[in-house]
């Protein structure tokens, strides 16, 4: 199968890297033909979402937003004004209402999408170990299977309805933003208890309540290490689109509310670009502490 990434930021360029490194022929497209270039000596460089699409059996695209995926599926250039017809994995984190939308309207010109947001980040991307949740067409999810389970051999189809799969990944974020929030506070108060947060890490990861963030992230938060694998205004969008959701499905989630209010505050005072685990910054900060 010929494959194309349309979107190289963190995420989309690990999986063009594992892509190419899976033996797949692939192109890919980014709105910055300069991000694009360090890829020229595995890929082709299409010059706009329509080019690659021509070229491609299974498009993936891994964009920030919706108004980006709307653009380079159904706007001027974009997949759907391809003769050819791939099937698209749009892997971008929107709302489900969102996926649903595109799919409809990709299906009006002749054109399969699959909802295939993941878990995991830059790196697990390009080792192959992404967690993709997929929703849509079972024959086109089969058709692509091959391609998905590269990214990650734990592939979880949802079904066929369009959006599931975002609302599962939507479920996910929230955890995600949560779990950072009560270890940041957690070592908030250690730290403003005159403790060293250190301390409070290293007993949490001792005990069954531990987390992956926890053992990962967790002595980076202690000092201040925030280079971004997943940025905070990313995780801030997410966390605005669960709570949209769950308004519009009639589901009370007050502590995500909660702390949407928070990465809202954290965004507002400077720490957009960092990792979402700045939300640590962010509350040492508005306690007048130094990291």
């Amino acid at each position: 199968m010929k494959v194309g990434v349309v979107g190289l930021g963190l995420m989309g360029s690990g999986m063009a890297r594992r892509l190419a490194g899976a033996g797949y022929e692939l192109a890919v497209y980014n709105r910055s033909r300069q991000r694009a270039e360090p890829f020229s000596t595995i890929a082709r460089i299409a010059a706009s979402p329509r080019e690659l699409a021509g070229w491609c059996d299974v498009v993936i695209t891994v964009v920030t937003d919706f108004e980006a995926a709307k653009q380079v599926l159904l706007g001027p250039d974009g997949v759907a004004e391809s003769k050819n017809r791939p099937i698209v994995a749009d892997a971008s984190t929107i709302a489900p209402a969102q996926s649903e939308y595109l799919a409809q309207e990709l299906k009006k010109r002749g054109i399969e999408m699959l909802g295939m947001p993941v878990m995991g980040g830059p790196s697990a991307a390009e080792a192959g170990e992404l967690t993709p949740m997929v929703a849509g067409g079972k024959g086109a999810f089969e058709k692509a299977r091959a391609v998905i389970e590269s990214l990650g051999k734990n592939v979880f189809y949802i079904g066929e309805k369009a959006g599931s799969a975002n609302a599962v990944k939507l479920a996910l974020n929230l955890n995600i933003a949560l779990i950072a929030t009560a270890v940041s506070e957690g070592i908030t108060l250690a730290r403003g208890s005159g403790i060293d947060p250190a301390v409070f890490v290293k007993i949490l990861n001792s005990t069954y309540f531990k987390t992956g963030l926890s053992e990962k992230k967790g002595p980076k938060m202690v000092e201040g290490e925030f280079a971004p694998s997943f940025h905070l205004k990313n995780m801030l969008k997410d966390l605005e689109l669960a709570t949209a959701t769950a308004q519009a499905t009639g589901v009370a989630i007050p502590a995500t509310s909660t702390v949407q209010q928070m990465f809202r505050a954290a965004s507002n005072s400077g720490f957009s670009d960092q990792d979402y685990t700045a939300i640590c910054a962010f509350l040492a900060k508005i306690n007048g502490m130094a990291k």
